[in-house]
């Protein structure tokens, strides 16, 4: 199960990547943009990376990294609906949605790799 959870993870990481850098290079969405989320989405797509290989690979710390990855966009996307409630558009918030989806996702496909092993 580590296969389809590190190209998840890898795909919305190259998404993070691209969306962040196109506003980061200019690109207006056409919607209003916190200033700081195109970086944290281009940043946090080149991180995303390193879970994606730790997965890829089977590496012990890959658990680790992607309970961190999910916790980080949890945290950001639960910012993002209380203090920044006014300010961010319902793309931003659909977009980080989908990312602790599919962190959410990656984690369960982890656990039942675990769960199924124990067995």
């Amino acid at each position: 199960m580590n296969k389809p959870a590190a190209l998840l993870a890898l795909a919305v990481g190259a998404m993070s990547i691209v969306a962040g850098g196109m506003v980061i290079r200019g690109w207006r969405p056409g919607y209003s943009v916190l200033s700081w989320l195109p970086v944290y989405n281009f940043a946090i797509g080149l991180l995303t990376l390193a879970p994606a290989y730790l997965l890829w690979t089977n590496n012990r710390y890959a658990l680790a990294a992607s309970i961190a990855t999910f916790a980080l966009h949890t945290m950001v996307f639960l910012l993002l609906l209380t203090v920044f409630r006014n300010d961010a558009a319902l793309q931003s918030l659909g977009a980080m949605g989908f990312r602790v989806l599919i962190w959410a996702i990656i984690l369960a496909l982890i656990w039942f790799k675990g769960w199924k092993k124990a067995f």
